[in-house]
């Protein structure tokens, strides 16, 4: 799955030499490229927990297709009545060829409004919805975006692990740092840490149900949590089904327009 945390990678005194720092960029070259088929498509349960323990139930489902290089998502929330019809689309374009990004295109459609509006870059840090990920999290993040560096190496769960650092170049940048953990072996992330503008630690990810389907290494099931505000999101995949035909009609504006993506 393109989706999500795992492809979006503290500011450390270690000095890290040239060759070192070639293997951050590496590392983090081999997390986004991860296979993740030429569609996809899932059910989604989220479980919002706030600060004194009350949950808030959401379902969602999501679509993916590649077209040529274009990476194309769609998402649509199912249950509660509250945010049941709420869409949102976004293309994910490559680098180009000097290695400059291109920023994704992403619209959201709102049915009490009957609308749909283009989210902005400036947007794409902001929660989804009343989640813990973000706008960002939806789509796959330009390594562009980032300067990387290798922190360090530990276990979790008995997993070795890379300690990955992005640090975003954009001094604005809502989240400054990402720390991940990224397997060794396969390069799948493991846990995460977010930080602040003031560099101080706001989320942390847990990863679970790490598992292959179809031969991709999906992640089944993650757990995001705001530790500033002690509120999590939990995030559980069911239905997954890989390089299977989706509807190619879902990934326009004016499928959300007319609420035709079920």
């Amino acid at each position: 799955m393109k989706n999500f945390v795992f492809k979006a990678l503290i500011s450390s005194a270690l000095l890290i030499s040239t060759s070192f720092a070639q293997t951050a960029n590496e590392i983090a070259k081999k997390v986004h490229n991860l296979p993740s088929g030429k569609t996809s498509s899932y059910t989604v349960s989220l479980t919002l927990v706030d600060k004194n323990g009350k949950t808030r139930n959401r379902e969602l489902v999501s679509y993916f297709m590649k077209e040529g290089t274009t990476e194309k998502t769609v998402i649509v929330f199912k249950t509660p009545r509250d945010v049941a019809g709420i869409s949102y689309l976004t293309y994910d374009y490559p680098d180009k060829a000097d290695g400059s990004s291109v920023d994704s295109d992403s619209w959201i459609y709102l049915p009490a409004m009957k609308k749909v509006r283009r989210v902005s870059g400036s947007s794409k840090d902001d929660d989804f919805q009343g989640t813990d990920f973000t706008y960002d999290d939806l789509g796959t993040r330009s390594l562009n975006k980032d300067n990387f560096a290798i922190l360090g190496e530990e276990k979790v769960n008995g997993v070795d692990c890379w300690i990955l650092e992005a640090k975003a170049k954009d001094a604005k940048a809502k989240v400054s740092r990402r720390v991940t953990w990224v397997d060794k072996k396969t390069f799948v992330v493991q846990k995460g840490e977010y930080y602040d503008k003031q560099n101080r630690l706001q989320k942390t990810l847990i990863c679970e149900n790490i598992k292959q389907v179809k031969g991709y290494w999906t992640t089944q099931k993650m757990t995001m949590t705001n530790v500033q505000s002690n509120h999590k999101t939990i995030y559980e995949v069911k239905d997954l089904k890989y390089d299977e035909a989706v509807n190619t009609s879902f990934f326009t504006v004016s499928a959300l327009e007319r609420e035709l993506v079920k």
